[in-house]
């Protein structure tokens, strides 16, 4: 079997230990389409400290700052052993930003047969449709629209509609408090890869403007209209939203 690692994620799912408030975290990769059923379902659940798998890339300057055991630009490598974990709580919820690695996930739980959407809930964006549920005091994933096909998915590999509309960003605790049961995932990608991704990729929708302008043109929460110049700024926005997922899946220790 040949795997190519990709992005590392940090992933959370409620643990059976009353007193542990971490969740843990599993290494995504590129499938070479085979069954990762057999290694979600089959594979044991066991009550050992967390480990990780982490392949690492090159660490960027900012990276350097942050302790080995706990970065905010890096998953925790102290969680659980180095095999992929079983019992994953449906749905499975993907709060990492765009242009790191949502296509490889969306790729990796459909080919294990999980129903997956990518931005896309039928006719809609799933932010929107997330967004309209949350504004009108209804579950982020339980929209009346006819037209949002969101209700009962198996795995949402990527909820927003682009920097327009971070809805994980600015609404992390109405959709972790929605699900709290759900399997929620954190990618992670090298900062300076992930800034030059977003200067290199340009919508059909939007040509004249590249993904970082877009994100320095929006009013997102921790990344207000203007700032998102370097990946500096880039860095500590993604530092700051790491750190706001870990204090809010401690609310909700399974």
């Amino acid at each position: 079997m040949v795997i190519v690692t990709s992005h590392a994620v940090e992933t959370t799912a409620p643990l059976r230990r009353q007193q542990r408030r971490s969740r843990f975290l599993f290494l995504l990769t590129i499938p070479i389409c085979f069954s990762i059923l057999s290694l979600l379902k089959q594979a044991p659940l066991d009550d050992s400290p967390d480990s990780t798998v982490i392949v690492p890339e090159k660490k960027d300057d900012a990276e350097h700052s942050e302790s080995d055991s706990e970065s905010c630009l890096r998953p925790r490598s102290n969680n659980r052993d180095a095999v992929v974990k079983s019992s994953l709580k449906l749905p499975i919820i993907n709060l990492g930003m765009p242009k790191m690695g949502s296509t490889s996930l969306q790729s990796y739980l459909e080919c294990g047969g999980y129903e997956s959407v990518h931005w896309l809930c039928g006719g809609r964006y799933c932010g929107d449709c997330i967004e309209e549920a949350i504004q009108a005091g209804l579950p982020p994933f339980s929209s009346q629209d006819p037209k949002c096909k969101i209700n009962n998915i198996d795995s949402y590999t990527q909820i927003d509609r682009g920097p327009e509309n971070l809805v994980q960003v600015n609404y992390l605790h109405e959709i972790m408090a929605g699900v709290p049961s759900a399997t929620f995932v954190l990618t992670f990608r090298n900062m300076t890869n992930w800034y030059m991704s977003m200067n290199n990729w340009q919508s059909i929708h939007s040509s004249e403007i590249n993904m970082r302008q877009r994100f320095e043109r929006a009013d997102i929460t921790g990344l207000p209209t203007g700032v998102g110049r370097n990946v500096s700024e880039f860095s500590h926005f993604y530092c700051e939203y790491v750190k706001r997922v870990r204090e809010e899946v401690a609310k909700y220790p399974g």
